[in-house]
């Protein structure tokens, strides 16, 4: 028999979650439901994407769902043809109306399941569909400004494409831990005006529990000032990380250039915190963290370091944690910085994805 389910709601018996950490996954007569084939292809519909900045950044979408230590791949070939469920391609398009549920995206998956003479249990199709009805509110460029939780009022495609893709993947939403399977708008890195969507330490977990690790393994830690804050539902919610005192206190917040910022003073001992992640094949022992104090929201290691530290990180949780700096006493007073860091500072781990190493939180000097 076929099963379709919209989404990750479970509408069959035999259908069932399997937690393993906190990624989870549908399986079905004790079996994981996968592709035959760990490379899949996906078709954008040419209408919802057209050439030029849109099919730029759906093209986008995917390369950043790939950039995961799994075995398994989308590839793209753009389809100018019809488009429609439970026709044996994955598709990605943009519709209006009751097939969205109500949702901003949802993706359609269908799989088969049966026993006859053995069990019969593998992944047959997922589509995507965008919501292009008004307002409209997506992006497909990387730019900050643009984005809704800084000073923009929209979503990038690349953050929620990686999300439904996920589903592609028979992941589950997961409610426990930041990661891209919650509220994915939510879950992004961000350094100077670039945005930039990613997989994540979960969603790559649960990848390479399904297909396996890619050879030759692909390393990457990461860096983000975004963490875990709740349960919503299904997904979780995620908020941006702060600064404390040394009390463990929220410091006083500013508005820097349209994001929080937290109020120091010159001297001050603070608890700075960031969400680190593993996203590579391998546990990281020994890897070199600096803190940096900058003029600007690009974070680099030209900025003034001003602490560092070491961490060892696997890929099976989000670390979400504090370390004590001292701001300089010498910064100028009523100015902004923001304070940075910079995971493998040193440059030591061969990372297959470098520019999500540094991100910021901006401070303002009393």
């Amino acid at each position: 028999m076929k099963m379709l389910i919209a989404i990750a709601a479970c509408g069959a018996s035999l259908c069932v979650p399997d937690l393993a950490l906190a990624y989870s996954y549908k399986n079905c007569l004790g079996h994981a439901i996968k592709f035959g084939s760990s490379s899949q292809t996906v078709r954008p519909n040419t209408v919802s994407f057209p050439a030029g900045y849109w099919e730029n950044g759906i093209r986008d979408t995917v390369t950043k769902f790939n950039r995961n230590p799994s075995n398994f791949r989308y590839s793209v070939a753009m389809d100018s043809g019809g488009v429609g469920r439970n026709n044996g391609q994955n598709e990605i398009w943009g519709d209006t109306g009751s097939i969205l549920a109500g949702a901003p995206a949802i993706a359609y998956q269908n799989w088969t399941c049966y026993w006859f003479f053995g069990d019969h249990v593998h992944m047959d199709e997922v589509d995507v569909i965008f919501d292009y009805g008004s307002p409209w509110q997506w992006t497909a460029d990387t730019v900050k400004s643009s984005l809704i939780r800084y000073t923009g009022t929209l979503r990038a495609i690349q953050t929620t494409g990686a999300h439904e893709l996920g589903h592609g993947l028979i992941l589950n939403h997961v409610n426990t831990e930041y990661n891209i399977m919650g509220a994915d708008f939510e879950h992004i890195h961000v350094n100077g005006a670039t945005a930039t969507a990613y997989t994540g330490e979960d969603a790559a977990d649960g990848a390479v529990f399904l297909y396996g690790v890619r050879s030759p393994a692909w390393e990457d830690v990461a860096v983000v000032h975004w963490k875990y804050s709740g349960a919503s539902g299904e997904y979780s919610d995620h908020t941006k990380t702060v600064i404390y005192n040394s009390s463990g206190a929220v410091l006083p917040t500013v508005n820097v250039a349209g994001e929080t910022g937290y109020r120091v003073d010159r001297g001050q001992t603070v608890r700075a915190e960031f969400t680190y992640e593993n996203n590579g094949a391998n546990t990281k022992t020994g890897i070199q963290v600096g803190y940096y104090i900058s003029s600007n929201d690009l974070i680099t290691t030209f900025d003034r370091k001003i602490g560092s530290g070491t961490f060892n990180l696997s890929r099976d949780n989000v670390y979400t944690t504090t370390v004590n700096l001292v701001i300089p006493s010498d910064l100028a007073h009523g100015t902004n910085y923001w304070l940075g860091v910079i995971i493998d500072d040193n440059n030591a781990i061969p990372e297959a994805v470098e520019s999500n190493n540094a991100t910021y939180i901006p401070i303002r000097v009393n």
